[in-house]
């Protein structure tokens, strides 16, 4: 069924993805806060980090069912450009990551200790099971299955790009629940250009790890502070943003041009081509 959906009606296809995948894990929070609640009856002494965890591993899962319905696990495997030759094509957004993560650690770090070593592991893991999900839905899912869509032309690949940027900037929306409404939609502004950038790094390098990697980093870089300090939560952080966010749509969609330039659509065919129908 998921297999002639997506043939058949793939943006169709991609929003029932989006939409069960959201859905998950709202229903693996819910179930999380339960199963703690039954077994430790102190929610105050488990680590938010830990929960996202527990409701990313089940987002993680759901992408996987997605990929694995329709025949695509294995672009989980597909080498491409190789990882590290893959860290080059991204460098750009790899250069923001370290410049961001010096500036926060450099002139943001509050007076005071930072937070135990395990709350500190916790915080990594949380924040890289989030790339890790989200890769594997709106890269690995949806972005491929919109490149097969429309092809490997110039014009299909701007389109997969660009589309599949909206799908992850709209996905964002269910953090109205805990945040500001402006700074929600600025983050959803931030996440769909960052998501079209994210889809050139994927489709130049045929390797998923590759963005798993860079989203995983920005993650982490995005939540240092109230990460290694305790001094933010992320529905703190999403509620100051403001419309100064509208730069990211220059600052990750340049670099996304110069990524899809006409001279490297070549590597897309090579690493895509013979998906396209």
């Amino acid at each position: 069924m998921l297999k002639r959906l997506r043939s058949a009606h793939p943006m169709l296809y991609c929003l029932v993805a989006e939409v069960l995948f959201l859905g998950m894990l709202f229903v693996a929070s819910l179930l999380s806060l339960l199963l703690i609640l039954l077994v430790v009856r102190d929610i105050d002494a488990v680590d938010d980090y830990m929960l996202t965890f527990m409701q990313e591993a089940v987002g993680v899962l759901v992408a996987w069912r997605f990929l694995a319905r329709t025949g695509k696990s294995g672009l989980l495997r597909r080498r491409g450009s190789g990882f590290f030759n893959g860290l080059l094509v991204g460098l750009y957004p790899i250069a923001l990551i370290s410049y961001n993560a010096y500036n926060t650690l450099l002139f943001g770090r509050p007076e005071g200790d930072m937070l135990p070593a395990w709350h500190v592991v916790w915080f990594l893991i949380g924040m890289t099971s989030v790339g890790v999900a989200e890769e594997f839905l709106f890269r690995g899912v949806i972005a491929q299955t919109l490149l097969e869509h429309f092809g490997t032309s110039r014009a299909g690949v701007w389109k997969a790009c660009l589309l599949s940027g909206l799908y992850f900037g709209a996905a964002h929306l269910t953090n109205l629940t805990g945040s500001a409404p402006l700074g929600v939609l600025m983050q959803c502004v931030f996440a769909a250009s960052l998501g079209t950038l994210l889809a050139a790094v994927y489709f130049r390098t045929g390797n998923i790890w590759v963005t798993v990697f860079i989203h995983a980093a920005m993650d982490i870089t995005s939540m240092l502070i109230g990460g290694l300090y305790g001094t933010q939560t992320v529905a703190d952080s999403i509620s100051t943003y403001d419309i100064t966010m509208l730069t990211s749509i220059a600052v990750y969609l340049i670099p996304t041009a110069f990524l899809l330039r006409k001279k490297k659509l070549s590597e897309v065919e090579l690493y895509f081509g013979r998906d396209i129908k």
